[in-house]
């Protein structure tokens, strides 16, 4: 619908459009079915309809859901949705939306629309043409000046009662006409880009930006390495930006408090609440791997409500006793684990910890009252990894009642455990028939050192372990070659072996009347000789372990990752017959091998030869490390810098610190006749008249109170 009157200047032209819009929109939702009615296919000033006005939008709408509507009649260029001011109390609610087609006769399709093909959530979109200056502009011939998004305006441009002065040498409507407010409406025009009177108009050109040139998949790649808290805090730059910065938000999956660490700010509830309003919806991993102290109690309430589908959480070094919150609000919870809470006790988890809780893998570190009751209450089905270290207090025998409920366990862990957790082990093990990874490392006390039976009921419980598959065994004073003998027995899936310091002193260890070897060349080459599934082995500091030991590994054809450190009594040969033999060897770590030369490299060029691959050769404080690189082969890797063995572990380590013969340093000292003589020349001491006076003491540099220790 369209006025014409004679004087203009007695028109109000912007009531008078918006009324004219929102009459096209009444008439088309009343006789838009039944074709009652002609559509103007051009604007009153002869420009192709390609843009129309949209209103009547049911709250929180987005662009998705009105491109969901309109591209059934064509190809869209831009969807723009303006938001009205916020209500007491209420959100933001769109006002009107400009919705742009690339042909002007999509276009005219989507004006006779029916109303029933328009609706959205239960409402009817009431649309009509928009205005002319929001028409995308023609040339001469014919083309669409479409414009770049620097040349895009915020703000809809609104009519004003004179549309025909001038500004700068160019009218309110034509200017109107250069600027469209596209996808974000987020730009600007500078008042220099203006034609000035007398200057021709300089050709429209489109501008590219980075959002233009990069895919999604780029954007959200570059923005993993911009902080969130920057990245909250520039969605004020435009609305297209807080756009994009909104959807990369809601992508995120996992989020570390640990990242905080150069941010100023300190992270406290109200600043973690404030950011998971933000991303906690989406988040599945939430880690608070850092020792606030500004975190209070109330942090499980905040994770709770705001972290819904969160199937993993980590918290580290928080003092924080109630936890309950996370069972009303994380349905989804699969994998918890606490490291270093030093409130957490068995009354925290007795009502997180529950029979019909979806918990897969729970995990405790570095605890000294939690002792193991919160799990003999709950019959915990889905729980199948249980993992404890460093915890005094965990008491075997409740353990050992709790187990029972637990068929479905897979992964056990016990790392350095009270020792007295170790005679109940055995128990333990044998309720366990499905376990796949067992972990029983730093058990190094010998205070209470197990008797040879109870090494047989510890075999034992090893032959019930059919499916077993990772086994730690690392510096755990306990392990002998029975046990890895039956383990080769038992265990014919085994696919990873950590034998590491278990006995790394030479000789035997004496303990009361008995005397344990430790491991050596017998349980390795067992374990290598039944085992051919072996993947990964690790034999560092094993003082009985020699080259006829090791060599056994070049049995287990698909060993790929061999560690050997801190091991002087080992030379090339093992190493050269795991590479000929061994096609799937990938890293071969020797740090700290006195004996290993650089001929280790020559063998690796000649496995390469015959059998290609990626393969890495750790040799820091080894003899082939002076081995010029230019004689490597490109799929080899020597790393000559990185020394990753451990003095302290190695067989020939000796602890200078309480070595006897450091009683007799001070020796030197008693045995002096006069200990003036020891101290200084006699000169510098003629009678003790001297020695009284102070002045003369301190100008000498000595201190009285040494004189007088002495």
């Amino acid at each position: 619908m369209y006025f014409e009157l004679e004087d203009d200047a007695l028109v109000q032209h912007e009531l008078l459009n918006v009324v004219s819009r929102e009459l096209f929109a009444f008439t088309s939702s009343f006789d838009g079915s039944y074709r009652l009615r002609s559509i103007p296919t051009h604007t009153e000033d002869g420009i192709p309809i390609r843009k129309i006005y949209v209103t009547n939008l049911p709250p929180k709408t987005t662009r998705n859901e009105l491109f969901g509507v309109f591209a059934q009649y064509g190809f869209i260029k831009s969807c723009w949705i303006r938001m009205g001011d916020r209500a007491p109390n209420r959100n933001l609610c769109p006002a009107y939306a400009f919705v742009t087609f690339s042909n002007p006769a999509d276009a005219h399709k989507a004006l006779q629309a029916p109303y029933h093909e328009r609706a959205l959530r239960g409402r009817n979109l009431r649309i009509s043409p928009a205005d002319s200056w929001h028409q995308p502009a023609e040339d001469s011939e014919g083309r669409v000046l479409w414009k770049s998004y620097g040349q895009q305006s915020e703000d809809m441009p609104s009519p004003s009662n004179n549309n025909d002065k001038q500004a700068n040498g160019i009218s309110v409507r034509e200017l109107s006409d250069q600027i469209e407010p596209e996808t974000d409406g987020t730009a600007t025009v500078a008042v220099n880009d203006l034609p000035k009177a007398g200057e021709k108009e300089v050709e429209n050109t489109r501008r590219y930006c980075l959002l233009d040139i990069l895919n999604a998949d780029c954007v959200h790649h570059i923005l993993r390495y911009v902080s969130l808290r920057d990245l909250i805090r520039s969605e004020r730059v435009s609305k297209r930006w807080r756009m994009m910065i909104q959807e990369y938000i809601h992508g995120m999956r996992v989020y570390k408090t640990s990242w905080w660490q150069h941010v100023p700010v300190t992270l406290t509830t109200a600043v973690l609440r404030r950011v998971l309003q933000k991303v906690g919806h989406s988040l599945l991993r939430l880690h608070i791997d850092h020792n606030w102290s500004a975190l209070n109690d109330r942090t499980a309430h905040t994770i709770g409500k705001y972290c819904p589908h969160l199937e993993e959480l980590k918290v580290m070094g928080m003092h924080t006793k109630n936890w309950n919150p996370l069972v009303y609000g994380c349905k989804n919870l699969r994998r918890l684990i606490f490291v270093s809470c030093n409130k957490l006790t068995d009354a925290s988890l007795i009502h997180l910890i529950k029979s019909d809780c979806p918990l897969e893998y729970l995990a405790i570190a570095n605890n000294t009252h939690v002792t193991g009751l919160f799990l003999t209450g709950s019959c915990i089905r889905k729980l199948t990894a249980l993992s404890f270290y460093n915890c005094y207090s965990l008491q075997g025998a409740v353990l050992n009642a709790a187990i029972e409920s637990m068929s479905n366990i897979t992964t056990l862990k016990l790392d350095v455990c009270p020792i007295t957790m170790w005679k109940i082990i055995p128990l333990i093990l044998k309720k366990v028939p499905k376990l796949e990874e067992l972990s029983l490392s730093e058990y190094t006390s010998i205070d209470q050192y197990m008797k040879p039976y109870e090494d047989e009921h510890f075999c034992e419980a090893l032959a019930n372990l059919k499916l077993l598959k990772i086994l730690n065994l690392s510096r755990n004073i306990y392990i002998t070659n029975s046990v890895l003998k039956q383990v080769a027995r038992s265990c014919p899936n085994l696919q990873s072996l950590n034998v590491s310091s278990c006995n790394s002193r030479k000789g035997f260890l004496d303990i009361g009347n008995f005397r344990c070897k430790g491991v050596s060349d017998d349980g390795i080459a067992a374990v290598c000789r039944s085992c051919l599934e072996l993947k990964h082995l690790d034999v560092s500091y094993l003082a009985l372990l020699t080259d006829n030991g090791l060599a056994y590994a070049a049995r287990a054809i698909n060993l790929t990752t061999l560690i050997a450190r801190g091991n002087p009594a080992l030379s090339v040969q093992p190493f050269a017959l795991c590479l000929a033999a061994c096609h799937e060897l990938k890293e071969i770590d020797v740090c700290g091998c006195d004996s290993v030369s650089e001929e280790i490299i020559v063998e690796a060029l000649k496995a390469l030869g015959t059998h290609p691959r990626m393969l890495v050769l750790r040799l820091a404080g080894t003899p082939a490390g002076q081995v010029d690189q230019a004689r490597w082969h490109p799929l080899l890797t020597v790393n000559v810098d990185d020394d990753r063995s451990n003095p302290h572990l190695r067989p020939d380590f000796v602890d200078r610190i309480f070595d006897n013969s450091s009683e007799d340093s001070f020796d030197d000292i008693y045995e002096q006749d006069d200990i003036d003589d020891f101290l200084a020349e006699d000169d510098d001491f003629e009678d003790d008249e001297f020695l009284d006076n102070y002045e003369d003491i301190l100008r000498l540099g000595v201190h009285p109170p040494d004189i007088m220790m002495l």
